[in-house]
Parts: C-alpha cells; structure tokens; sequence
C-alpha cells in the first residue's frame, strides 16, 4: 500500500481551508490561520507517571490528571494514614496530613478545593468516622460531619457541592453544600467498594459489593439530583475500584473481580447509556484511587500489596491536529 509520501511528495500543501477528508499522516499549512496541521491516529494507552512518595491502598482521590490530590489509605495491615500528596502531572510531592488518618475513605473536589468523607479509622477497636474535611491547596480544616459513620463510600462532584453514596452495605445517598449534609434518593442497589464519578446532580455509580452473601456486581446507577435510574452494565464485574470524568463521559479502572481476589487491569469508558472495553492499565491493581477526566485520567495507588505507581490514561486521539502556530 502506497504511502502518503510516495502519494503526494514531501512538500507541505498549503490550504486556504482544512481538507474535508484528510486521509492518516496527511500534514497540509491552513494559510487563512496560519498554522501547520496534521491528521493523526494515536491509540488510547496508560503510561507511567511520578510515583507516590508514601506506597498506600484505600487512598482518596481528587483533582485532574495534572494536578491531582491523594490523601488517606494504608499503608499496611490494620494502619490508616492522614498522609497528603499533590501531583503536578510529573511528580507527588508532600503537603500536610489530614486531620484524621484513615483508610477506605472517599474523595472529591480540586486539589485546591478537595473534599475528604469518612473512612475506617482503625481495627481494634473497629473504629469508622464521619469525619468530613476539607482542603485548600495547604492544608485540611474540618468540614460537616457525614450523617452517620461509615466507610467504603463513593464521592462525586466539587467541595460545596458534593454527593456521596452507599458504604457499609447502604444504598443511602447524600448531598454536601459545603457546610452540612442533606439526604437524597436511595441506590437500587446497595453497595461497598464501588466506583463513581461526575457532579451532585450528574452523579454515576457503578461496580461494588452487593447481596448477601457479597458478590461483585456490574451494575451502574446514574443520579439526576433527587433520584437514581439505572445505567448500562459494566462489561467486567468488579469491585475496589476506581472512576473518572462525567456521567456522559466516564471512566472505569481497575479493582477486584472477586472477593478479596481477582485483581483486574481492565478499563472501560462509559458515554451516558453503555460501557466500552478500551486499553488496561499496565499493571492490574484494587483499592486503587483515581481522578482526571474520560480522555485524561490519573490512577494511582493500590493493592494486592501497597504501591506508590502512577499511570496516566490519554484516550484515542483521531482527527486534526494543530502541529505548529509559527
């Protein structure tokens, strides 16, 4: 198959406007807006990024690709942490612990404006809080108690406008304004573990530990603000896992296919009705953390045992692409 070289040569077209149909490889100089293009094709992959300085599990996750916000998790068995790291697309670096240490903690927000909700404290005795704190870029002041006590919970949404649901085999779903907690419409499905992502009234849940006894459910949940309809199924059962992104343009990575087994590396993309099987992470993990968006996620953290990596996600890249403004 001939290529574009051999086709056109190696000069570069110049073009009052961009080519309707520009085939792979195809580079051409818009003169009207002077800039240099090309049509490209890159497949969506995980790469590696900056490790955490702290290797910890069950961490809370917030922010975007290029300035994330980890906080909380273990960083062994029967330990919770309050330690904090910030990262700037590159690098974590250390900033001031949370209040209260915990592991199986939920997060939300900005790395400027992040939000922390309750977690496990510790195992003897069997300790969960409903300790809410929030942090501005610095450091952590307390926020609104949760209504109850619980652990394994999702958060969704900013600082001041927060949802958070299920935890401790509850279907309970909460709202945040940024002082105090109002309740919500229950899940259909109560669940542990699971994931989720998007606002207070574009919320999705999805995966997780439901029934009696446990197994790892596929379902998904979208909320509207008052009430949950159910979403298309993930294509891999899993729970301890992580999200990112929107409702209509989710992102779903890693966790456990079973109980307790079953790490998975599996990713799928989630568009408002369906899930879409897309590149895994390079390594499989569970109590793994996350933020950023559908196209640029972050994922960090995790078990079988704890670890400090950090992949980064870059959806498929196809279409024209600005080469060069000079």
């Amino acid at each position: 198959m001939a290529t574009y070289n051999e086709i056109k040569g190696d000069t570069v077209e110049v073009r009052a406007t961009d080519p309707v149909n520009p085939v792979e490889g195809e580079i051409w100089y818009n003169s009207t807006t002077g800039v240099l293009k090309g049509k490209v094709f890159i497949a969506a992959a995980w790469a590696s990024g900056g490790n955490l300085n702290t290797a910890r599990y069950s961490v809370g996750g917030a922010g975007t690709q290029t300035a994330g916000l980890s906080f909380g998790g273990s960083s062994g068995p029967a330990v919770s942490t309050g330690d904090t790291e910030e990262y700037d697309g590159s690098s974590w670096s250390e900033q001031n612990n949370l209040s209260t240490g915990r592991r199986y903690t939920s997060g939300c927000g900005t790395q400027t404006a992040g939000l922390c909700v309750a977690g496990f404290v510790r195992s003897a005795p069997n300790e969960t809080t409903d300790a809410v704190e929030e942090y501005d870029g610095s450091s952590w002041t307390a926020g609104g108690a949760y209504p109850i006590p619980t652990n394994s919970l999702v958060s969704a949404g900013t600082q001041t406008s927060a949802v958070s649901f299920g935890g401790n085999g509850s279907n309970a779903t909460n709202e945040y304004n940024g002082s105090s907690w109002t309740s919500g419409g229950s899940m259909s499905v109560p669940r542990d573990f699971g994931g989720g992502l998007g606002t207070q009234t574009a919320g999705l849940s999805f995966g997780g530990k439901t029934g009696s006894p446990q197994t790892s459910t596929n379902a998904t949940e979208e909320y509207d603000g008052s009430s949950w309809t159910t979403g298309g199924v993930l294509n891999t059962a899993r729970n301890v896992l992580a999200g990112a992104g929107l409702q209509t343009a989710g992102l779903a990575f890693g966790g456990n296919t079973g109980l307790g087994s079953g790490t998975t590396a599996v990713t799928e993309k989630y568009d408002g009705s369906s899930w879409t099987t897309t590149s895994s992470l390079a390594n499989a993990r569970s109590y793994i953390a996350g933020c950023g968006t559908q196209t640029l996620g972050l994922a960090f953290g995790g078990s079988p045992i704890p670890v400090n990596s950090t992949e980064e996600f870059t959806d498929t890249i196809d279409g024209t692409q600005i080469i060069t403004t000079s």
